[in-house]
């Protein structure tokens, strides 16, 4: 049975994210600010609040933890979903990600097959209002 997810409310868009067996949906913020790409493809990379991703994450996933993280992850199929991604932000001059490659997100009616979405160990909305944001999308 499909989950239905929260209806488009302008540059809010629902999402769905699926990983293995299991989806949950989501609300991502289109922000024209976020430059955060794949450094070799120059993809854009989906930034969402770790705790709403929860339910698709292995238990050894320490969002605040991302070097340590990938050092546990003992699973070989498991470890090869993930990534560390370097970024910039105000404030952080240079930093890592832990990020995880989906199978599929549904996004504003879009399927983006084998999206990277890293995980932020903070909210991403000051009022909750979103639980992901993403850049600028090729239309």
């Amino acid at each position: 049975q499909r989950q239905m997810c929260i209806r488009d409310r302008g540059d809010l868009n629902p999402a769905r994210l699926i990983l293995g067996e299991k989806s949950l949906c989501l609300t991502v913020l289109q922000d024209t600010g976020n430059t955060l790409t794949e450094p070799i493809c120059n993809r854009p990379v989906m930034v969402a609040e770790a705790r709403a991703l929860e339910a698709l994450l292995p238990e050894e996933i320490d969002p605040s933890d991302p070097v340590g993280s990938m050092e546990r992850l003992e699973d070989a199929d498991l470890r090869r979903r993930f990534r560390l991604l370097p970024y910039r932000a105000v404030g952080v001059e240079y930093g890592m990600l832990l990020a995880v490659r989906t199978d599929r997100v549904e996004l504003g009616g879009r399927k983006l097959e084998g999206l990277l979405v890293a995980l932020s160990p903070t909210p991403v909305s000051d009022g909750g209002g979103y639980q992901a944001l993403i850049g600028e999308m090729d239309q």
